[in-house]
């Protein structure tokens, strides 16, 4: 996956470019593991040197990245805030893990819904209780994809 910034830092331009496991620094290349950096369950983020700065690229578990000079996002110029979930969010969680337990098939959709719940959760822009709902709608529709795929199955034996 590739991605690239140009940003200005101490009034020099530098383009940072993001490509597979490599990072590149106005050419100069960064392995992405050899950084150094601080994994969470649905995110790492990495320091990278840029100029007299470092700054901070922000990769989550789909492998979409951000990168983060100042505490802005170099992408939209907003103020950049660490997705966290919420504590009500991880009840979700633990629900969607428990889908697991339905074979390969639940695995499956449990690491969409977990995908998806955790997007809608950190999602500050959206009204708590939308993304409590929004939550509740994905749980419930990973649900019934799993027990709608073993219905047909059984259903299909007979």
């Amino acid at each position: 996956m590739s991605r690239k910034w140009d940003v200005r830092v101490d009034e020099r331009p530098y383009t940072i470019e993001r490509k597979g496991a490599k990072v590149l620094v106005n050419g100069e290349k960064f392995k992405i593991r050899k950084l150094s950096h601080k994994s969470g369950f649905f995110q790492s983020e990495y320091q990278v040197p840029v100029g007299s700065k470092t700054a901070l690229l922000v990769i989550d578990m789909v492998g979409s990245a951000k990168l983060i000079i100042d505490g802005k996002d170099c992408a939209t110029g907003e103020d950049y805030v660490p997705q966290k979930l919420p504590g009500w969010a991880w009840i979700f969680v633990v629900l969607h893990f428990i889908n697991c337990l339905n074979g390969a098939i639940g695995a499956l959709v449990a690491i969409v819904g977990l995908m998806a719940t955790f997007s809608i959760s950190c999602n500050r822009k959206i009204n708590v209780v939308v993304r409590v709902l929004l939550d509740i709608v994905i749980l419930v529709a990973a649900l019934g994809i799993v027990f709608g795929i073993a219905l047909a199955i059984v259903g299909s034996a007979y």
